[in-house]
């Protein structure tokens, strides 16, 4: 049992992921600041940001507290509620380049970039952005 209990802690710290209806409810019971980590399928930085940096125990627990996170697939065909919005795809199949209408409002008039990682306030207003891939270093500076 002593040999196994190493392997139980394993893998333990998490991201509470919320979705975008959820983020809704929760910001209108209890405002916090709010973290949206934009992402493809096919990015390799992306991926590595989730299994490197958003497993690493001080980021987990920062986010955790502070924020509410939500992890959001730019390429996603899913209908999406968020802000008294209905945000549909324009496609029914998930393609390479084909970006979800939510996640270019989101971008603005910036380049589609990924990661792109954005943080905003308490009242939903964007407070900073990077479009790059954070090490725990660079993400613990923007989380501060």
């Amino acid at each position: 049992m002593l040999f196994l209990y190493p392997l139980l802690q394993f893998g333990q710290e998490r991201i509470n992921w919320v979705s975008f209806e959820q983020l809704d409810s929760l910001l209108a019971v209890e405002p916090r600041e709010t973290l949206l980590f934009i992402h493809t399928d096919w990015c390799g930085y992306c991926r590595k940001m989730e299994q490197e940096i958003f497993t690493n125990k001080e980021i987990v627990r920062r986010i955790n507290t502070k924020y509410y996170a939500v992890s959001f697939d730019a390429e996603s065909v899913e209908d999406i509620v968020f802000d008294q919005s209905i945000w549909k795809s324009k496609g029914s199949k998930k393609r390479t380049g084909q970006f979800h209408p939510l996640a270019r409002l989101l971008l603005g008039d910036r380049q589609l970039v990924f990661p792109s990682i954005l943080r905003y306030d308490n009242t939903f207003h964007l407070k900073n952005i990077q479009q790059k891939y954070l090490n725990s270093k660079e993400l613990a500076v923007f989380l501060k």
